[in-house]
């Protein structure tokens, strides 16, 4: 039988106590004590709250995560806690875009517009693929942000993803390639944030739960055309297209003097969030005794305290 000095045991057990099992991103090691078993909590980005299952909206969703210079990629909701995840760069200014030729990345919500390629193109500057998102978006133009063009392309191999761009979030020729086919323009949104937030199950729910009740709520008010508590609803400074908050409120007093009954139905719908920001994009069946129509309803929040407000509100018809 071999022996072992008590200098040589105490190394390996220190070694045993060291070592510790790769934690993905997503997850947090939890241990009580050196020698109890390691556990995992699951963690979500509080960035994507739900992702809608209606074929009309349905999309990958990708969130840029500035802090780690990653890209993580989320195919569907059953994706949210194992994300596929690249390499990128960022603007060579910290912070979040503001101003024209800041080089600064913006942070937001951004949909994904327009695909381009050479020779539409240069190579040398965006490699094999580019992605143009919508900044300025709603948010963005209330808080008087300007500039524009900000994409998600690629770079040649040769050049280093530490150079830093003019605002745009870079990847690889080889990684963009393998999003291309994932990416639905005018559907796909890229989220930029200066640190990706992963909250627990318990957390994501709540957080999840809060916005739905207040969708239904919002419903239920528009249903029984309770005017008062819809306009509550809506921040001072909403707009729509061709309306403010007045005129808005105002036009739904007239509908309420020609419709008798109204029936709304909502698919499940996607939920994003940065900040005090939210977008809720779901497809609306409207009915009335005089009137029927179906589209996509696209509502922008802002979070004031303990309370969502309307910013804009848009609707496309299907």
């Amino acid at each position: 039988m071999h022996t072992f000095s008590p200098f040589f045991k105490a190394f390996i057990f220190a070694l045993l106590i060291i070592a510790k099992p790769t934690v993905y991103a997503a997850e947090a090691a939890v241990s009580t004590s050196a020698t109890a078993a390691v556990s995992t909590i699951v963690m979500f980005p509080n960035e994507i709250l739900q992702i809608s299952d209606a074929p009309e909206i349905k999309s990958s969703i990708l969130i840029a995560d500035k802090s780690v210079r990653k890209l993580y990629f989320f195919e569907s909701e059953e994706t949210l806690t194992t994300p596929v995840s690249f390499e990128i760069d960022i603007g060579k200014n910290s912070g979040a875009k503001t101003k024209r030729n800041d080089k600064k990345t913006p942070e937001g919500i951004y949909l994904l517009q327009k695909k381009m390629t050479p020779p539409e193109i240069p190579f040398d500057q965006y490699g094999s693929l580019a992605f143009a998102t919508d900044y300025p978006n709603v948010f963005d133009k209330f808080e008087n942000k300007t500039g524009d063009g900000i994409w998600l392309h690629s770079v040649p191999d040769t050049v280093p993803l530490s150079r830093g761009s003019k605002g745009c979030v870079v990847l690889r020729n080889e990684s963009i390639q393998k999003l291309s086919d994932q990416i639905s323009l005018n559907k796909s949104h890229l989220i930029i944030n200066s640190k990706t937030e992963w909250i627990d199950s318990d957390a994501h729910t709540l957080r999840k739960n809060k916005v739905i009740n207040w969708l239904t709520n919002w419903k239920d008010t528009w249903q029984k055309q309770d005017l008062e508590n819809y306009g509550k609803m809506y921040s001072d400074e909403f707009s729509a297209p061709n309306f403010n908050k007045k005129s808005w409120l105002m036009h739904k007093e007239k509908l309420k003097g020609i419709y008798k009954a109204i029936t709304l139905d909502f698919s499940k719908p996607s939920i994003f969030h940065t900040k005090n920001q939210y977008l809720i994009k779901f497809v609306q069946n409207y009915t009335s005794d005089m009137h029927q129509d179906k589209g996509i309803k696209t509502l922008y929040l802002i979070e004031k305290g303990d309370d969502l407000l309307i910013l804009r509100e848009e609707w496309s018809s299907l």
